[in-house]
């Protein structure tokens, strides 16, 4: 019969009260209370239900990290993946859980936004519907937005200057003589998309460059479609002499087009993106890109959303993490 919690008062000789509180607050409990009551627990095997803890405390411990499902699984997400890794090594340093789930089941028939399991506080990665954070805002649910920014009150957002980045990637290849620039853009969320997109029109403006249109495309952000895109437009008489890609996978789709032409990269056409994801160095020739700092993206959400749970003010001002141009082979 498992042991109870009565049985490791009777065992460390103090009340059913007392162990409880040693085991929902420690730090509230003398060391020498500690000791005999975890003493006396370790004989007994016994474990706190980790249900109960959570009614008494009103906290689960949980965190929910929402991807979108066009970018889902999180884990094989070249851009995300980091963010994730970064995200579950500081929650659980601090104690919690991190439940990962795309955001197609969040929603019931009435409309109502909710969540299966019970958690603490919500981090939403890249694109999202408002509804889905009021929705858990209004159920008194801390949310922190990641590489998205969205004009909601008490929302938390940690992204890049996405709008820089996207200039030092189009002044690059300004700088080394491209005059027709094509562009493919990823439909990410709006911030994201237009920000990339009206730094490739301000850069072409401000350097007296005409935008050619046919060449200009938005897509889903994956290998197949920039592919089947970058295809139709390589194989044209006047094509462009260089492609900015807002990021790196829609660039390799980009490259692979190219090489099956018998396209030679740069020399013929010049591939940017924008990431610097691992891919972007184990392809052949590797790619240049603009370097996002997705470590400090994940470090700042899960350090922020575990501040809002536990009620905290939050210090840091800037959300914005750091961008800059690695130059590789492509370009």
């Amino acid at each position: 019969m498992a042991s109870t919690i009565l049985d490791v008062a009777k065992l460390s000789g103090y009340s059913k009260t007392t162990v409880s509180r040693t085991f929902l607050n420690p730090e509230n409990v003398p060391e020498t209370t500690r000791t005999k009551v975890f003493e006396a627990a370790k004989k007994l095997n016994y474990t706190p239900n980790a249900i109960a803890r959570a009614m008494v405390r009103k906290r689960t411990d949980n965190i929910a990290f929402i991807l979108s499902k066009h970018q889902y699984p999180a884990v094989l997400n070249p851009f995300y993946s980091p963010i994730l890794e970064t995200v579950l090594q500081t929650v659980v340093k601090e104690n919690y859980s991190l439940f990962i789930s795309p955001d197609t089941d969040l929603s019931l028939p009435n409309g109502e936004i909710y969540l299966k399991n019970q958690m603490d506080g919500v981090l939403i990665a890249g694109k999202t519907n408002p509804k889905v954070i009021n929705g858990f805002m209004n159920q008194n649910l801390p949310v922190v937005l990641i590489n998205n920014k969205l004009d909601i009150d008490g929302l938390f957002c940690i992204t890049a200057d996405h709008y820089a980045g996207a200039r030092l990637a189009m002044n690059h290849l300004v700088e080394r003589g491209h005059r027709k620039i094509g562009l493919l853009a990823g439909n990410f969320s709006p911030q994201v998309f237009f920000e990339r997109y009206n730094a490739y029109i301000d850069v072409q403006r401000e350097n007296n460059l005409q935008v050619d249109y046919r060449f200009v495309q938005s897509l889903d952000p994956n290998v197949s479609e920039a592919f089947q895109y970058a295809s139709s437009m390589l194989v044209s008489k006047d094509r462009p002499s260089a492609f900015f890609c807002t990021n790196d996978t829609i660039a390799i789709g980009t490259m692979k087009a190219a090489i099956r032409l018998g396209l030679r990269i740069p020399d013929d056409i010049a591939v940017i993106g924008i990431d610097d994801s691992t891919m972007s160095s184990l392809i052949e020739p590797e790619l240049t890109t603009i370097h996002i700092d997705t470590q400090a993206m994940g470090l700042w959400a899960a350090e922020t959303i575990i501040a809002l749970i536990n009620h905290q003010p939050i210090t840091r001002e800037n959300f914005e993490v750091d961008s800059y141009l690695v130059v590789r082979n492509s370009t």
